[in-house]
């Protein structure tokens, strides 16, 4: 027989060999593999690592560099600075006060940190200037930055100040003033924003560490001409400079390359618009110390998980194997005809239900029976409830005709009338003699008799306005879709309201589709509450404890008979009234069916 050597064994034996093989031969497999992959993985995610951190960083500089070109623009096309450095009747103290002024309002330099400091610098002969912030061209061509590495042409130059102690970005933008009349332009001088590259350039640190994760160093120029203006390495940044450039660069990438100096990993990008170089390090010695510590930790948990494994699988087999033979020994006894077989089988598995079901068979019979009898009980209990169901109508509908008869004998023509608007009513919401989809005419006709109870429970407090621009009589909508919306706009709407509230119930056709839209003139609600009920009355799960349930109800009833794109739109404007528009597809007579 096909099998018979791998079953011949006891069942014992059987799992124990299979769960061995099943469970230790996978993991001294995926053990290697792991091993094998471990160091390239690690390799490419701290690789990944490494971009997202230098993107971020690059788009950092970029954006606050591109911010501060932008204010740049700002003061130049600064028509008060215009004007007051071509004003003559202003002395050279006054017209620096007014410049100065303008710049640190467009600045806002006490926010921004890396920012140095930025001068105006005034090309206008016969209008001196003198300020805080503002100066003229001869006093430039005196200052450091002007006689040591001047690149205006370029609207950025790096330099040393202080003694060449800090290094300074800095750029400039012309100040022009345009002849409309002459259709030419003029210069009047320079703007130059000093920023500070150590504050610039600084590597970010997260919350817990104390010190960034990474160095940078900041130069320009490339190849043996490359000069650093700010670094983060303590010692031997110029030789791991020196190092990228002879080893590390590419023709293909130039200074954009990357690779490994020492325990480095390099990156090199370039801010192309400023001139300016940036090498990131990232130190790999804690990382590969920290893969050595997981090799080291690994290897002796692989071992306990074989040895825990093997014990786990010898044990399980042997208590799998006592259940399975102590079920065979219950049906043998079985066979001989002793059926008061009591005892079980512990467990909830497929053999203890095995056991449990063997146990109870005879009294699942005698079940059997018990439940079929209480079955036909409740089939009978259920026919008698829908005669009840069909009584209390009539009775209902009885009394309404007592009281209405009552009524007119004593003379109280209201109440008669209230007691036949109720009898429709309650007629139209049990649904008798109607289907899913009910004209126009009669959801309208129902909203009258709801509308007449309340405006004389409302005490001539109440106006309604109805504006049907529709062939209602033909055209079919889900049944009892406005009580429920008009209901919401009495209570919330128009309810607490001292004055004499209007309500309007209109239907129109609009590009194929049919609009019905209740609208009140009542308390209204705030943008937040309006956004809220639009989010409940739009989640399909059902929810307990929520106002606006009717509303919810019958927008995902639109929803599931008509489409997504069908439903309730809500608008309101607080202490100027509410609105909700009902959109449904149109459907006229004829086509319900299909629907």
């Amino acid at each position: 027989m096909k099998g018979k050597g791998i079953h011949s064994r006891s069942i014992f034996v059987q799992l124990v060999v299979f769960s061995l093989l099943a469970s230790l031969v996978p993991i001294l497999i995926i053990s290697i593999f792991l091993f094998y992959k471990l160091d390239s993985t690690a390799q490419e995610e701290t690789k990944d690592y490494h971009e997202q951190i230098t993107s971020q960083y690059m788009k950092n500089i970029e954006e606050k560099l591109q911010q501060y070109r932008n204010s740049l623009e700002v003061i130049a096309n600064n028509t008060v600075i215009l004007k007051t450095l071509t004003d003559e009747t202003m002395n050279p103290y006054d017209r620096g006060e007014v410049v100065s002024q303008e710049v640190d309002n467009s600045l806002l330099l006490e926010m921004q940190s890396e920012v140095r400091n930025c001068m105006v610098y005034s090309r206008v002969q016969n209008c001196k200037v003198y300020g805080s912030r503002a100066s003229m061209m001869q006093q430039a061509s005196r200052e450091v930055w002007y006689l040591q590495d001047r690149a205006m042409e370029d609207d950025w130059f790096s330099y040393f100040a202080l003694n060449d102690s800090e290094p300074i970005l800095s750029l400039v933008k012309d100040i022009e003033e345009l002849d409309t009349e002459h259709l030419s332009r003029s210069q009047l001088g320079i703007i130059k924003l000093d920023v500070a590259m150590k504050r610039l350039f600084v590597p970010a640190v997260t919350e817990k560490d104390e010190s960034a994760t990474y160095d940078v160093i900041v130069y320009k120029n490339e190849g043996k001409d490359a000069k650093i203006l700010y670094q983060t390495v303590k010692n031997n940044g110029s030789e791991i400079l020196k190092k990228y450039w002879e080893d590390t660069v590419t023709e293909k990438d130039g200074g954009n390359s990357s690779g490994q100096i020492s325990t480095y990993t390099v990156d090199g990008q370039t801010l192309e618009d400023y001139g300016v170089n940036l090498l990131f390090l990232f130190d790999n010695r804690d990382s590969w110390q920290k893969r050595v510590e997981i090799i080291e930790a690994i290897l002796p948990l692989l071992l306990l998980l074989s040895v825990t494994v093997t014990g786990l699988i010898y044990w399980y087999s042997k208590d799998f194997s006592s259940r399975v033979e102590l079920l065979v020994k219950k049906f043998r006894r079985a066979e001989t005809g002793d059926l008061s077989v009591s005892e079980e089988i512990g467990g909830d598995d497929e053999i203890a239900v095995l056991d449990k079901q063997f146990n109870r068979m005879l009294g699942k019979l005698d079940q059997l029976i018990k439940t079929n009898y209480v079955q036909k009980l409740e089939n009978k209990e259920a026919q008698l409830k829908n005669l009840q169901l069909q009584i209390n109508p009539h009775f209902l509908y009885n009394t309404l005709e007592t009281i209405s008869s009552i009524a007119a004998v004593k003379q109280v023509f209201i109440v008669c009338d209230i007691c036949g608007k109720l009898g429709e009513i309650f007629r139209y919401s049990l649904g008798k003699d109607y289907g899913e989809l009910v004209p126009l005419e009669q959801e309208i006709a129902h909203i009258k008799n709801y509308m007449f109870i309340q405006e004389i429970r409302h005490g001539g407090r109440l106006q309604v306005f109805y504006n049907i621009d529709v062939d209602a009589m033909h055209v079919y909508i889900p049944r009892f879709i406005l009580q429920p919306i008009v209901e919401n706009a009495i209570s919330h709407g128009l309810g607490n309201l001292t004055s004499v509230g209007t309500l309007e119930i209109s239907a129109f056709e609009k590009k194929d589709r049919l609009y019905i839209r209740i609208e009140d003139d009542g308390e209204g609600m705030e943008p937040e509450k309006v956004a809220e009920i639009i989010r409940f009355i739009n989640t399909a799960k059902p929810v307990e404890g929520k106002k606006n349930i009717g509303i919810r109800n019958v927008n995902q009833r639109i929803k599931l008979a008509c489409g997504e794109e069908y439903g309730i739109i809500i608008e309101s404007t607080p202490y100027q009234g509410s609105r909700f528009t009902i959109q449904l597809p149109i459907i006229r007579e004829g086509e319900k069916n299909e629907t």
